[in-house]
């Protein structure tokens, strides 16, 4: 709902409460009668704007973030060509498959499956 219109409905609801109890004050039996609705249409109005703030507080609200990442080893990078541990043929991409999470290479020259591992950084 807008502020602007919750500001208005607990302004309203503030006056009508004040002067439901002016009302209340004054003590006589139909004064006493109206005080109370006065102060009662106050409550309720205060009522609906507290649930309407709590209903809007629940529902999600979509943030929009950008970020700029820069990634950079920490030394140079070099091309280096993959070759077969049987053979010493070349390895090229479209003999590399991804298996439960690590890199599998099959030769395509001699059909050795294995396993391909990083190389240590030190």
């Amino acid at each position: 709902m807008n502020k602007i219109v919750e500001g208005v409905l607990v302004f309203f609801g503030i006056c009508l409460a004040l002067l439901g109890a002016v009302f209340l004050i004054a003590g006589s039996v139909e004064f006493l009668l109206i005080g109370a609705v006065l102060v009662l249409i106050a409550i309720v109005m205060f009522y609906f704007v507290y649930r309407i703030e709590k209903i809007e507080a629940t529902k999600p609200t979509q943030i929009q973030q950008t970020f700029n990442v820069k990634m950079d080893g920490s030394g140079t990078f070099d091309a280096r060509e993959m070759k077969c541990k049987s053979c010493g043929a070349p390895i090229t991409a479209k003999d590399l498959t991804v298996i439960q999470g690590g890199i599998s290479a099959k030769c395509s020259f001699c059909g050795a499956i294995f396993a391909m591992e990083e190389a240590p950084k030190w």
